[in-house]
């Protein structure tokens, strides 16, 4: 069974954040961290658009960074560096950091006919694109929950492939996704968006805590996992 690295570095400070402090976390070791990796931008002004290997979330209300691979390996080589950290504008002095590091188990369970695994989305999921937006607005906003249900379950398998791809995992078999998800309004970057939260069940074991979807850098998109015995 393929195995991904894991690194999980939670910092403990006094206040307690809101979800859209993931992004503020982001800016921060965007501006300490040279390797690309941290913050996705290229020397020559672009931009590496993959799925990103280092994640930046406000989970339980504390700033958490997520590492994979050779982003994990990235976070275990630098958390020792972080004496302060500045989220909006507020310097966190000497801020008490854990770090865990878990080899996550990668697996399609193909032996039960019914999804072995829940994932609860922690924050909004923004799954849509210019194009499928339309087809949102157009056919499934309104429409039948059966319809909404395969027209979501196409996009996160297309999320958890791009996630795949990006940590070396080929998967062959079929994979399973019943989604339960609920419109809600989002605001990025100063504009309107519709993202969903809810849940989704499949026999594709992920690790937890990573995002799917867009801006999952910046902390939207992750689930959190629960296995179904």
């Amino acid at each position: 069974m393929p195995q991904i690295k894991k690194a999980i570095l939670k910092f403990n400070i006094e206040d307690d954040l809101s979800l859209r402090y993931g992004h503020k976390l982001r800016g921060f070791f965007a501006n300490n961290f040279a390797d690309i990796l941290f913050h996705n931008h290229k020397e020559d002004g672009g931009y590496r658009y993959a799925y990103p290997l280092i994640q930046y979330k406000i989970i339980g209300g504390q700033p958490t960074v997520i590492g994979l691979a050779k982003g994990a390996e990235l976070i275990i080589n630098n958390f020792l560096d972080i004496d302060r950290l500045t989220l909006g504008g507020k310097e966190y002095i000497q801020p008490e950091g854990k770090l865990e590091v878990i080899d996550a188990e990668l697996e399609v369970v193909t032996d039960i006919a019914m999804p072995k695994f829940k994932y609860e989305l922690q924050s909004p999921w923004l799954g849509l694109n210019q194009r499928n937006y339309k087809r949102y607005l157009r056919e499934i906003k309104g429409a039948d929950a059966k319809e909404a249900r395969n027209f979501f379950k196409k996009i996160l398998i297309g999320n958890i492939l791009t996630f795949a791809k990006e940590v070396d995992w080929w998967i062959e078999e079929e994979i399973k996704v019943v989604p339960n998800l609920e419109a809600v309004d989002v605001k990025f970057k100063n504009q309107d968006m519709v993202g969903f939260v809810g849940e989704f069940y499949s026999n594709v074991s992920l690790p937890e805590y990573i995002g799917l979807g867009k801006s999952t850098a910046r902390g939207f998109g992750t689930v959190f996992k629960e296995e179904i015995v």
